[in-house]
């Protein structure tokens, strides 16, 4: 009986307490100035972003034009291979033609063997090349994006600030948002779009 007792007060106890600490961190709750910003929104219309996502298609049109110009010397070689090896199975030919034919299809063999390869690694280098360029354009913005976002929370006193959009794309960070939230999203874009030249 005095074991149930005591259960029931430890219980009660710890009812208590945890009533007390959901009041505690309501009130708190209560007092924090929350905001909001749609980070994507805000890389979006960041004029910088245009500006970098064009380097890095430029590069990549650079890369793919130097890729072009390889696989054009590829399909050269291919074409030139069938035509000697027509010659090499052509037996109204003479022996020595044939002959010759076959030294030339070995040498053009093996050379085009070394210019696939060539591609092969030129694609890999020149992907690696792009996606890490285009790794340190995204880290740079966002940290631009992040240090206009500290700035205007300060500026609007801001205790949290979540990102609406929970970039990149994934699982929402925010289910729902009232009306009495502060969304800093236009103020964000502003601070960023504030240095661009106008035409």
């Amino acid at each position: 009986m005095k074991a149930s007792r005591s259960s029931a007060f430890l219980l009660t106890a710890l009812v208590g307490l945890f009533s007390c600490f959901a009041l505690f961190t309501d009130a708190n709750a209560q007092n924090l100035n929350i905001a909001v910003v749609d980070m994507q929104k805000a890389l979006d219309q960041y004029y910088k972003t245009d500006v970098e996502v064009k380097k890095i298609n430029d590069q990549a049109d650079e890369v793919r034009k130097n890729l072009d110009e390889r696989q054009n010397a590829y399909q050269q070689m291919t074409s030139q291979m069938a035509e000697l090896d027509k010659k090499v199975r052509d037996t109204s030919l003479a022996k020595s033609v044939r002959e010759e034919a076959m030294k030339k299809l070995e040498a053009l063999a093996k050379e085009r063997a070394a210019k696939g390869k060539e591609i092969s690694d030129a694609q890999r280098k020149g992907s690696s090349e792009v996606m890490e360029a285009r790794g340190i354009m995204e880290s740079t913005l966002v940290k631009e994006i992040r240090e206009a976002v500290n700035a205007e929370a300060q500026a609007a006193a801001c205790d949290l600030v979540f990102d609406k959009s929970f970039l990149p794309k994934a699982n929402k960070a925010i289910l729902f948002t009232s009306q009495n939230v502060k969304d800093l999203t236009e103020s964000v874009i502003a601070r960023l779009n504030a240095g661009a030249s106008k035409p």
